[in-house]
């Protein structure tokens, strides 16, 4: 089955109908692309579009919005009770089926720089692919919202991932990453007061000692005419939906209201409805195993009492078919591949252990590269894209000479780029340098001997063998001597 990617982003515009129109056509029309839901809101002046399709279209497509939007929004005009920080606030990718965890995260993160250049916009990675523990949350990225986003941007701890630090005043900043699902999931009440709302939030958010991977905020809605509370559930297989409807159902009878309707915000996984389907017929009494998924799907919309939910329009699964995830070779492979080598029984490939050894290097290369200063933040990405190749060779069932050759240039290539971060790490990270030459000088010897078999066959590969040893050492040594100094 042909690779899927979703996709979230959220845009600061929910009451001028022919801007929505213009900004979520841009996305339609990119040929591969699916739009699945479209949510405006007007006092909370924010629109939600998800789509999904082939990578490569999903990429154009939020390329497409970013320009749609940029254009017609001016964040000096803008009004809404949503925290948010920019015309486009927030760009998610979510992988569906046979979407790759390290491609996906390197891909992203060309996006977000093509995006920062493009547009001269300020972009910060979060969630998956923020590169502080910090920045993973997105309300801390957002915090102090648009209005505050100009004073912190003269923080240097808040400098921008990619792009200017030069406040836009009217486009903002945008917040791009790599997450899994989430639920934005909002529970109206049957009483007008925002404060009784709001209450009713911080009794089940994370932050106040409610539930964990909860976030939640309290309004008044004119267009509603009543409160809401509106949460996120970060993580909906640690916190199944259903907890979350019987917690805010708890909390507002303890206010003395009650939940009247409920509404999903973007698209929901398939497995979440079934979840909270199942919950609610045990609960009932009755059993969940000779009823079939579509009918515990509408058990799920009834008792979380969702309203205008249609499943063939917000589940991937009814969408684009069932998902049929594709190896992470990032990590299982990875990891039956060392415990392979472990067994006397297998024979040692030295092709396979320098695979491995520079796959090590590369990665934490790539998270020392991380922490650096703006001025060596394309390393990260470049660290990244030589992972994913290292890693992809790992499908190929033999490798040949042409493999092997490939492998070492991309491994000297990150030999080389961690020498010119040499300096910048020296100052601080010496511990990790010395680590890091190891690990790059113990592959590049791996790496020669793996040229053994050729060299049998080919004695004029020596001098190549000799070259890669050679140009290992002269690393090292360059790298130990500023570790020295």
């Amino acid at each position: 089955m042909e690779p899927v990617l979703l996709c979230t982003p959220n845009f600061s515009e929910g009451r001028n109908a022919p801007v929505i129109e213009a900004i979520v056509g841009a996305v339609g029309s990119v040929a591969g692309v699916k739009v699945l839901a479209v949510d405006s809101g007007a006092t909370v002046n924010r629109t939600v579009v998800a789509f999904g399709g082939a990578p490569a279209a999903v990429f154009q497509a939020a390329r497409a919005l970013y320009e749609a939007a940029l254009k017609r929004i001016d964040m000096r005009q803008h009004q809404g009770v949503h925290p948010r920080i920019g015309a486009v606030d927030v760009c998610p990718f979510t992988p569906y089926r046979g979407v790759e965890a390290v491609w996906l995260k390197a891909e992203v993160e060309r996006f977000a720089q093509e995006i920062a250049d493009t547009f001269r916009l300020p972009v910060y990675l979060y969630a998956q692919s923020a590169r502080t523990e910090a920045r993973r949350s997105l309300p801390a990225i957002r915090k102090g919202g648009y209005e505050k986003l100009a004073e912190r941007l003269k923080s240097p701890e808040w400098a921008p991932d990619y792009g200017p630090i030069v406040f836009n005043a009217r486009t903002g900043a945008t917040a791009i990453g790599v997450r899994d699902y989430i639920a934005a999931f909002n529970l109206t009440l049957n009483t007008r007061s925002d404060t009784i709302a709001q209450r009713i939030a911080r009794t089940v958010r994370a932050s106040n000692g409610g539930l964990p991977y909860v976030q939640a905020i309290g309004w008044f809605l004119p267009e509603l005419g009543f409160a809401q509370v509106s949460v996120n559930v970060l993580d909906l297989r640690a916190m199944p939906l259903y907890r979350v409807f019987e917690a805010v159902e708890e909390a507002a009878r303890a206010q003395r209201v009650r939940i009247t309707g409920t509404e999903i915000v973007g698209i929901l996984p398939e497995w979440a409805l079934l979840e909270t389907g199942r919950h609610f017929l045990s609960s009932a009494g009755e059993a969940a195993d000779t009823v079939s998924s579509a009918e515990l799907v509408q058990v799920a919309l009834r008792s979380l009492m969702l309203e205008k939910f249609r499943p063939e329009e917000r589940l991937p699964e009814w969408v684009f078919g069932p998902t049929e995830p594709g190896p992470d070779l990032g990590e299982l492979p990875l990891r039956e591949l060392l415990w392979g080598l472990a067994e006397r029984q297998r024979p040692l490939s030295p092709m396979l252990a320098v695979i491995v050894e520079t796959a090590m290097a590369l990665s934490l290369a790539s998270r020392l590269a991380a922490g650096l200063p703006a001025r060596n933040a394309f390393s990260h990405a470049e660290y990244m894209q030589l992972l994913q190749d290292v890693l992809l060779l790992l499908q190929k069932p033999k490798l040949d000479l042409e493999d092997l050759r490939f492998l070492g240039r991309k491994l000297l290539r990150g030999f080389a780029l961690f020498r010119q971060m040499g300096e910048a790490l020296a100052l601080h990270n010496r511990e990790e340098m010395l680590l890091l030459a190891q690990l790059f000088s113990g592959a590049v010897e791996l790496l020669a001997a793996a040229y053994m078999p050729f060299q049998a066959q080919l004695p004029e590969l020596a001098q190549e063998r000799h070259d890669i040893q050679l140009q290992g050492r002269f690393f090292q040594e360059e790298l130990l001597s500023r570790v020295r100094i």
